[in-house]
Parts: C-alpha cells; structure tokens; sequence
C-alpha cells in the first residue's frame, strides 16, 4: 500500500522541479534584456546630451569669434585701416546675417571707401609706328650688287660699308656674302693682275674672316708669299733668292710685284747673281751650271761670253781657276736691271776644283713660313654678328695669263 502510494507521487515531485527551473531561466533571460535594453538606451542618451553638448560649444565658440572680429573691426574703423575693417564686417556677416549693428557698421564703412577711392587710371594708347622705309638701304644694296656683276670690286665694297652703316641689320647674310666674294675676287685680282701682292693677301685675309677662302685664292696666296720672301733674299742671299723665285716662276711666271720684275726674270737673275758668286768662290763647274740655267730662260749677249770661259775651265782635263776680280757693269733690260759680271782672264793657275752639291734650281716644294709681310694699305671691314654665315659658291678659276 504503502509501495503504490509513493509510485503515485513521485512523478509530481519531477515536473514541479522541471517548471521551477524553467521558471528561473526565463528570469534570467528578461534580466539580461532588460540590462541590455537599459545599457543601449544609456548609450544613446549620453550620445545625444554630448552632440548637445559639443553644438553648445561650438555655438558659444562661433558666438565668442563673431564678436571678437566684430570688435576688431570696430578698432579698424576707428584706427582708420577702412579696408581691414570692411573685411572683417563682411567675415561676421556671412555667419550671422542678423549679427545687431553689422549691417550698419558695414555701411558706413563702404561709403568711406567709396569715398576715398580714387579712379584707375586707363591703360596707356599705344601710339602706332611709322612703317619704316627701307628703300634707300635697298638702293644702295641695289647699287653694290651692279658693281659687283660689273666687276667693278672697289666700288662694291665702298657701297656695301655704307650700307653697313646706314642698317647694319638689314640683309645680313647676304652683305656678308657679297662682301666675301668681293673680297675674294679683288684680293686675287691684285696679285694676278695689278702686282699689288701685300694689297691682295691682306683682301684674301679678309675674306677669310667670313668663311674659308677657295683652293684657287689659297694658291695665289702662296705664290704671292713666296715672290715676297725672294725679294727679301734678292741680291743679299741670292742662293735662297733662286730657291724661292724658282718655286714662283714654275706656277706663275709673269706674277709682278710693284717694281715690274717677273718671277720668272727675278729666278733668272738670281740664278746669274749666284753663279757670279760661285765664280767669286773658284767653284767654276757649279756656276756654269747655273750660267747655263740662265741663259735657258733667255739668253744675254753679255752673260754668254763669261758663261762659255767658265765652262771652258770647268771642261778642261786639268781645272783651271780665272783670277783676278770680276767688275760688275749695269746692263739695263726690258724688265729691270741685271747686274752681270764681266771678265777678262789672265794668269791660268793649275788647281783641282771640288764641285759643291748646292741645291737643285729645279721647282720643288716648300712649306709656306707662316709669317707674311705686312701690307701697306689698311682697310677695315667688320663682318656682322650672325650665328650662322652662308658662305657663297666659290669663285671661278682665274686665267693663268696676267
């Protein structure tokens, strides 16, 4: 009895424990809602009371800067700074449009700017230039451009320094060009064709300064330099004197220098000056040589009698020297003067002549010294400043005939 009363009951006893637990778990689970419903709304109220607070702020701030620039503007205008003071009014109005008293600070401010401002002056009228007229520089480089088709070079370059004078800028490269060429012909034509051989070299020079001179003015040059360092040998050294003029009369015989001498009868000459030195010597073989180079060239009634006693010592089985002195006579020709020796022979004595080795008269080549007299007529021509000089065709070749 007992056994079924408790089989009964403790299935009651389960299910009321099973209701208590559920019971409390369903309390916990509403706590920790509620804890977390309460946390959330805190969270959203302090948000809201510090955005509330930091509008507050930043009011009070934007209040407190207002007023300062407002007051700040206020010393301005009393300080008489009128533009610092209008800026700041125009600072606190673009916050605060109701800002009391700004507008009427504001306004009295402009009409005292208003006031005190002086115009902007007009920008200046340019006063338009008269067309430059360029017709008498074109006529003058008109005129030295027929002078120089005439051939008329003095007159060309007399024309172009005028017109470098009256526009240096005008036609630049082709002044230049045309003072080149000039230059070029008339410095040819003076060596080949007027004897003026200082005249030329120093036109050549010139020419040079706006651009390289042709091969054909560059062998005038040479020839011209060389006739001038014979002379300075002529009738002193006339053994460098044959060497030189020989080289001149081998390219250009009847190149003159102002005396009327050719090259060809300055070698001649000085050929005869140094077999008559020779002969001074004793070293008769070697002056008959050149006696007989001489007289190649052109023969002299004079020279020949003395050039057929010297070779006759020469040839003969046993050399024989003439003695006494030559006596000089002046013999006047055609291109100048020659002074030949005369000789009358005497005494024979027997002696052994040793022939000396002296440089060939033949033509040979030499390197030009790079020192040349100085010319006596000056003449002054100043190329322009141009970064780039077209130098012109070169000139044609010269006829070798003077």
């Amino acid at each position: 009895m007992r056994s079924d009363l408790l089989s009964d009951t403790q299935p009651t006893r389960i299910a009321d424990r099973k209701r208590r637990n559920l019971l409390w778990l369903l309390w916990v689970i509403l706590g920790i809602g509620i804890l977390g419903v309460t946390i959330v709304a805190g969270g959203i109220l302090g948000y809201r009371s510090g955005s509330d607070e930091g509008a507050r702020f930043q009011a009070a701030q934007a209040v407190s800067s207002l007023q300062e620039q407002y007051d700040l503007g206020i010393q301005d205008f009393n300080a008489g700074r009128y533009d610092l003071a209008r800026q700041r009014f125009e600072y606190v109005l673009s916050l605060d449009p109701d800002y009391p008293g700004l507008l009427d600070k504001l306004a009295e401010v402009m009409g005292i700017l208003f006031a005190t401002a002086t115009p902007s002056p007009l920008p200046p009228t340019e006063t338009p230039l008269p067309t430059r007229d360029l017709s008498p520089v074109e006529d003058i480089f008109l005129r030295a451009s027929e002078a120089f088709n005439q051939g008329d070079w003095n007159t060309t370059i007399d024309t172009l320094v005028a017109l470098r004078r009256e526009d240096p800028l005008y036609r630049v490269v082709e002044v230049d060009s045309l003072l080149y060429r000039t230059l070029l012909n008339r410095g040819i034509d003076k060596i080949r064709l007027e004897s003026n051989l200082e005249g030329g070299i120093y036109d050549l020079a010139l020419a040079e300064r706006f651009g390289p001179i042709s091969a054909i003015a560059q062998n005038w040059r040479n020839l011209a330099r060389l006739y001038l360092i014979g002379s300075s040998f002529w009738e002193v050294y006339p053994e460098q004197a044959v060497y030189y003029f020989g080289l001149v009369a081998s390219g250009a015989p009847f190149l003159r220098d102002a005396s009327g001498w050719t090259a060809r009868e300055r070698y001649r000459a000085s050929l005869i000056h140094y077999a008559d030195q020779l002969v001074k010597r004793g070293d008769l073989c070697a002056a008959q040589e050149y006696y007989a180079l001489a007289l190649a060239i052109r023969g002299d009634t004079l020279i020949d009698p003395v050039a057929t006693a010297v070779a006759i010592q020469c040839f003969s089985p046993t050399a024989r020297a003439l003695t006494g002195t030559p006596t000089e006579s002046v013999t006047p020709t055609a291109t100048g003067t020659i002074l030949s020796p005369t000789f009358t022979p005497t005494l024979l004595l027997s002696t052994t002549n040793t022939v000396t080795q002296m440089p060939s008269p033949s033509l040979t080549n030499t390197t030009i010294p790079s020192s040349t007299p100085t010319p006596t007529q000056v003449f002054t021509v100043t190329p322009s400043n141009t970064a780039t000089v077209v130098i012109p065709s070169p000139l044609e070749t010269p006829s070798a005939t003077p």
